[in-house]
């Protein structure tokens, strides 16, 4: 569940070469990247309604130890401060999870299977149980919680401006390279709205040390969200199933 527990378990990324990149060094903490990566948070903080595209690549090492990537693409709607609507597809079993403010719903529309239970208090418990629950990081998740520039600043050992890219999401972006324990990140930010355009993690306290990345498209701040799209009358008549964690 790195997505989630990328908060203080980020360590050292040394990024060099190509056109505009960084060469060399870095400083430990470099305050221009803070600053860049406070910007990135700060506007998903900001916003009362988002919704955007995510497309991900997971590593996940088969019995030899080969990596295996896997790639799945979520549809992401949130109304803040409790609403929030994830439609994923890809290479496995699609899945629904609809957070109402009351309950959380967990939808499979090919075998028709659907589990619920009492929504936290805590909306970052509603995401971390959604993680749980579905079995498979989100690697956005960090973008979605209540304090978006704590998840991305808190604990950082490193953090340096690796330079600038034209080429992620057809916009400019700022890169930036940050770290703290057992994992390492490189993100690119749109220079004129501060939207996290691509991440990348690497869990380097893990024995095959993961990669996760994803991409981000579609954004859409602060437009009116319809209450029905957090319906879950859809999944009338699908066969109930245990949530996976009811404990928060």
């Amino acid at each position: 569940m790195r997505a989630l527990t990328w908060i203080g378990c980020l360590v050292g990324l040394v990024a060099s070469g190509g056109s505009g990149v960084a060469q060399g060094p870095a400083p430990a903490v470099e305050p221009a990247a803070v600053a860049l990566l406070r910007a990135a948070g700060d506007a998903l903080a900001d916003a009362r309604t988002l919704t955007f595209t995510a497309t991900a690549m997971h590593d996940v090492p088969n019995a030899e130890g080969q990596s295996i990537f896997y790639t799945v693409r979520s549809r992401v709607v949130l109304k803040r401060p409790d609403h929030l609507r994830v439609v994923t597809e890809g290479d496995g079993a699609a899945s629904e999870f609809i957070a109402d403010g009351q309950t959380l719903t967990l939808f499979h529309p090919l075998d028709r299977t659907v589990a619920s239970a009492p929504a936290p208090r805590n909306f970052d418990a509603a995401l971390k149980a959604e993680v749980e629950a579905s079995g498979q990081t989100q690697a956005f998740a960090d973008l979605l919680v209540a304090d978006p520039t704590q998840a991305l600043t808190e604990g950082l050992t490193r953090a340096f401006v690796v330079g600038r890219s034209n080429l992620v999401g057809g916009v400019e972006t700022d890169i930036v390279a940050f770290a703290a324990k057992d994992a390492q990140a490189q993100i690119w930010i749109g220079v004129q709205d501060r939207l996290p355009r691509q991440l990348w993690v690497t869990d380097t306290g893990s024995q095959g040390q993961t990669r996760n990345g994803v991409t981000f498209t579609d954004w859409t701040i602060g437009q009116p969200v319809a209450d029905r799209i957090f319906s879950t009358a859809h999944t009338a008549g699908a066969r109930s199933v245990p949530f996976a964690k009811t404990e928060y």
